[in-house]
């Protein structure tokens, strides 16, 4: 019986183990990426300077643009994200790396964590793709 028994605690451990790591792994990834609302643990790009305007909200890499657009609801609504934001906040815990062509290609600048303010000539309208690094 005590074999048994054992055989019992080792497998309600191991179940109980899993649960914890799935619900540990719905914490931060809680935030809605491109749901147009900017939170904690995703990088946003702005449609206008000053972080004002529609926001493109990601939790994870796109390498193309081509397909995205700005929510509804603000200052550049419906128009596509490709070369079309001026300003960004990094609200995330990784640096962030944006390309000025699809895959990041072009012009390549990286933000850091916490990191926000306006896109400078080079990346002004131009941003096409972006990813995080750990």
């Amino acid at each position: 019986m005590n074999k048994t028994l054992r055989k019992l605690a080792v497998g309600g451990a191991a179940a109980v183990s899993a649960g914890t790591l799935l619900m540990g792994a719905a914490g931060p990834a809680a935030a809605w990426a491109r749901d147009g609302n900017l939170e904690n643990h995703e990088f946003g790009l702005f449609y206008r300077t000053g972080n004002v305007g529609c926001v493109f909200d990601l939790a994870g890499e796109d390498r193309n643009f081509g397909d995205d657009t700005f929510r509804s609801g603000c200052d550049g609504a419906g128009a596509s994200v490709n070369d079309n934001t001026e300003s960004y906040w990094n609200r995330d815990a990784y640096r962030w790396k944006v390309g000025t062509d699809k895959n990041l290609g072009g012009n390549v600048g990286t933000l850091p964590a916490g990191y926000w303010g306006d896109a400078s000539s080079t990346f002004k309208n131009e941003i096409s793709s972006a990813t995080f690094i750990l």
